[in-house]
């Protein structure tokens, strides 16, 4: 009875060992290995945001370009998990010079961005939300707090999927 015991135990400890990690990056799945684009309002331009795993999907990387009237503007994040913190964490650059590092929560129907910009002049607090809109669009609605601690909705872009270009010869 024992030796069985014993052995019910080393299986159910293989068993446990041999399942995979849950992938704390999943909500970010359905982006990856495309390109979205939207419009921004007040003729501000067109923004196209790509995404690709890196390092095996331990990151994420989102490359994006905002096509507008003063010339292009570019920014990369890097997407990861901080194990410490427990939550999604991203590191933004810019081609102005802006840095941002905050969470990525996901919440039901997308994902919440928290912002604290530390680049000067000013030290700005802002928030996203992206709202998943099926499997080939997304709604990003960016706010920034005032002065009097008011929210003031900055833009609201609807992101689609593009297509995929064709492989090169």
């Amino acid at each position: 009875m024992l030796a069985t015991a014993i052995l019910l135990a080393a299986l159910s400890i293989g068993e446990t060992a041999a399942e995979p990690a849950k992938n704390p990056l999943q909500p970010l799945d359905f982006l990856v290995g495309h390109c979205w684009a939207g419009d921004v309002p007040k003729g501000m331009g067109k923004d196209t945001h790509c995404f690709e795993a890196m390092y095996g999907g331990k990151f994420v990387r989102d490359k994006h370009v905002l096509h507008g009237k003063q010339g292009d503007y570019l920014g990369e994040t890097i997407y990861g998990f901080d194990p410490g913190k427990k939550q999604i964490t991203y590191w933004y650059f810019s081609s102005d010079g802006d840095i941002d590092s905050s969470a990525m929560i996901p919440v039901a129907d997308g994902f919440d961005f928290p912002e604290r910009h530390l680049t000067q002049p000013q030290d700005v607090t802002m928030r996203t939300r992206w709202k998943r809109i099926g499997d080939d669009r997304y709604e990003a609605l960016n706010e920034r707090k005032g002065a009097d601690g008011a929210w003031k909705t900055e833009w609201k872009v609807l992101y689609v999927r593009e297509a995929a270009k064709p492989a090169s010869k």
